[in-house]
């Protein structure tokens, strides 16, 4: 079966890419690169996975945390040398009417890595959660429960209820 079609890789660009995008920011700076990349190797991909969206992701995945992993040697190596500089990236294009888009990214940013990735995968990638459970590897009821905890943490964050628990201290 041959490659996909160019007007069916465009297609599939055009309405995939800014989720996908935002999906991969949570890792940091180069989300639009990942973004290419991972439709330059869906092009190359022959016959093209099934499914294609989350085939996708995971491309998008891996290669972030390849990427982060790099970034975050990187830094070490520049603290060694004290050579630090602070990056800030933003999750969202525009401001919306409904929420404070710096508050939402501050607050989405402060939950753990793998709760941000099933909430960014389920409500702005369309996800499934089998789909997200076989993406980052975890079973489909921690999936869910990451989702549920990390919805329930950004409401009450929201409402001004939130209270952090840390883990008891062991003697």
């Amino acid at each position: 079966m041959p490659s996909l079609e160019p007007k069916a890789l465009g297609r599939l660009y055009r309405q995939h890419a800014p989720t996908l995008r935002l999906y991969a920011r949570q890792w940091g700076e180069g989300s639009e690169d990942l973004v290419q990349e991972a439709f330059v190797r869906l092009a190359l991909q022959s016959p093209p996975p099934e499914p294609v969206l989350p085939w996708l992701y995971c491309v998008i995945r891996n290669q972030a945390l390849a990427n982060y992993r790099g970034t975050i040697r990187r830094r070490q190596r520049e603290v060694q040398r004290g050579q630090t500089r602070a990056t800030s990236v933003s999750w969202f294009a525009g401001v919306d009417d409904q929420l404070d888009a710096q508050e939402a990214t501050r607050l989405l940013s402060e939950l753990t890595l793998e709760t941000r990735e099933v909430i960014v995968a389920r409500l702005w990638g369309g996800l499934t959660f089998v789909e997200i459970a076989e993406l980052v590897g975890c079973s489909l009821p921690t999936a869910q429960r990451r989702y549920q905890t990390g919805l329930t943490e950004l409401r009450e964050r929201l409402e001004g209820r939130w209270t952090p628990t840390h883990p008891t201290p062991t003697t």
